[in-house]
């Protein structure tokens, strides 16, 4: 298993627990998380980013999540992944992260669209 494909995991696994050791594990102490590319106000910190993925989060099996690796190169991946909630939306998401040398997200970065 790759860097970039355990990161996911661990993502994954905080997405659909909410658990704050879990999330603890996914992101770096002074991650940067930013929910698109310009966000103006992105979470900065392990405890921004805790706070951020409580104040977001989605109702336990309300949604499935495909991806695969794009690119892994050194420090820097990308993903691509398919959100589909329970409720009929879809989302196409593109992620870049940098990994810390632990595999934890020290910058990461979330393109999405919504598809009609």
């Amino acid at each position: 298993m790759t860097r970039a494909e355990d990161f996911v995991k661990r993502y994954v696994e905080a997405w659909r627990t909410e658990d704050d050791d879990v999330i603890r594990a996914t992101f770096a102490d002074d991650a940067i998380y930013r929910g698109y590319p310009s966000d103006d106000e992105p979470a900065i910190g392990i405890e921004a980013i805790v706070r951020m993925w409580h104040d977001e989060a989605d109702a336990p099996g309300s949604w499935t999540f495909e991806w695969h690796i794009v690119a892994e190169q050194g420090d820097v991946a990308v993903i691509q992944g398919v959100t589909t909630y329970a409720e009929g939306s879809t989302y196409d998401t593109l992620w870049v992260v940098r990994l810390d040398d632990l595999g934890r997200a020290c910058d990461f970065t979330e393109w999405y669209v919504r598809r009609d």
